[in-house]
C-alpha cells in the first residue's frame, strides 16, 4: 500500500449556481460544479504535488460518478470512496451578489450519502499510512454518526503518529455558534495545526483583536499551530515558536468559494516540505490568490504559477 501525504475524508457536493448577474429563479440553466471543503484540498494538494486520498460515501448514480470522476482525475486516490445505491447526492445551489445584494446559499444535503458516514466505515489501514489527517467542522456538523467518525480517524491519527490538521470551517446553516464551539473545542485541541477565519474565531470562541492578536489567544487554547485567515487582510499564525503573518497577494476576485481550501493546500503543502509557518503562510496566501481568480471551488493550478506569483514573475503567470 502507497503511503500518503495527507488523508482526508468529508461530503462532496454539487453546486449549482445561477449565471450571473441572474438570480436563481430567474435561471434557465444552471453551472454545475463539483464542491466539497476536503475534496477542493486533496485536489489542490495534489495538484501541488503531495499524494492524498479522499474518503466519502457517494450515490452509485450519475451525480456521484461525476463527482468521483472529477476528483480522481486530478491525482487524488479515491479507491476507498464508498459507492452506495439509492441514496442522494448533496446539493448546494448558489445565486452570487452585486452591491447592495450578498451572495446567498442554499443547501440541499439533508439525509445525503455523506451524512450517513459512521467510524465503521473509515478505512483505517490507509489512513494509518498518511502522514498527515485532514478534516473540517463542516463533517460533524452533518450528523452524529458524522462526528462520531471524526473522533474515530482523530484516535486512529493519534494512535499512529500523524500531525493532525483541522479547518473550523463554520457553516452557519447547519448549526448554531453554541452547539459548534461545544462540539468543534476537541478537535481543535487535538489539531497540530488549526485553520479558522476571523469571523469564526470571533463568534465562536470570542477572541478579539487583529488575526495574530486572536492567532495568539487561540494558541494558548490549544497549544498546536493556529492560523486566522482574514480575506484581503491576509493571515496570521500563532505557534509555540511564535508569532507569524502574511499579506494577501492583489487578484481580480472571480469566485470566493473554496478559497480557504486553497489556503489551507498551499500552507500544508509546505508543512510536509518542513518550511517554516512564515514561508507556509506566504504560500498559502499565493494559492488562495490563484484560486479567487478561477470559477468553481477547486484550484485548478500548478505549483510553479505559485511560484512564479510568490517570485513576482508575471511573464510565467501569462505562459
Amino acid at each position: 500500500m502507497t503511503a500518503l501525504d495527507l488523508f482526508t475524508f468529508g461530503e462532496c457536493l454539487l453546486r449549482l449556481s445561477a449565471p450571473e448577474p441572474l438570480r436563481l429563479e430567474q435561471a434557465h440553466a444552471l453551472d454545475v460544479h463539483v464542491a466539497g471543503a476536503e475534496s477542493n484540498l486533496a485536489i489542490a494538494l495534489a495538484r501541488l504535488g503531495k499524494r492524498t486520498a479522499w474518503f466519502s460515501r457517494l450515490p452509485n448514480t450519475p451525480l456521484g460518478q461525476r463527482a468521483l470522476r472529477f476528483i480522481g482525475q486530478h491525482g487524488v486516490d479515491i479507491s476507498d470512496v464508498l459507492s452506495v445505491p439509492d441514496e442522494r447526492m448533496g446539493l448546494l445551489f448558489l445565486e452570487r451578489g452585486a452591491l447592495p445584494r450578498s451572495t446567498r446559499v442554499w443547501y440541499d444535503r439533508a439525509d445525503s450519502a455523506a451524512s450517513k458516514l459512521r467510524p465503521s466505515d473509515l478505512p483505517m489501514a490507509r489512513l494509518a499510512t498518511a502522514r498527515w489527517l485532514h478534516f473540517t467542522g463542516i463533517t460533524p456538523a452533518l450528523s452524529d454518526s458524522c462526528a462520531a467518525t471524526c473522533h474515530a480517524a482523530v484516535a486512529h491519527a493519534r494512535q499512529h503518529g500523524l500531525k493532525i490538521a483541522f479547518d473550523v470551517n463554520y457553516r452557519s446553516l447547519l448549526w448554531t455558534p453554541q452547539r459548534a464551539r461545544d462540539a468543534l473545542t476537541p478537535f481543535c485541541q487535538a489539531a497540530d495545526v488549526v485553520f479558522i477565519a476571523k469571523r469564526d474565531a470571533t463568534a465562536l470562541f470570542a477572541t478579539q483583536g487583529d488575526a495574530a492578536a486572536q492567532a495568539e489567544q487561540l494558541q494558548q487554547l490549544w497549544s498546536g499551530a493556529v492560523i486566522v485567515t482574514d480575506g484581503e487582510r491576509g493571515a496570521a499564525a500563532c505557534s509555540a515558536d511564535g508569532t507569524a503573518r502574511c499579506a494577501a497577494f492583489p487578484v481580480q476576485v472571480v469566485d470566493r468559494l473554496g478559497a480557504g481550501d486553497a489556503f489551507a493546500a498551499g500552507v500544508l503543502c509546505r508543512l510536509l516540505e518542513d518550511a517554516p509557518l512564515d514561508q507556509a503562510l506566504t504560500f498559502g496566501a499565493a494559492t488562495a490568490a490563484l484560486k479567487l481568480s478561477i470559477s468553481g471551488d477547486v484550484a485548478l493550478i500548478a505549483r510553479g504559477e505559485v511560484e512564479a506569483l510568490i517570485a513576482g514573475d508575471q511573464s510565467a503567470l501569462r505562459r
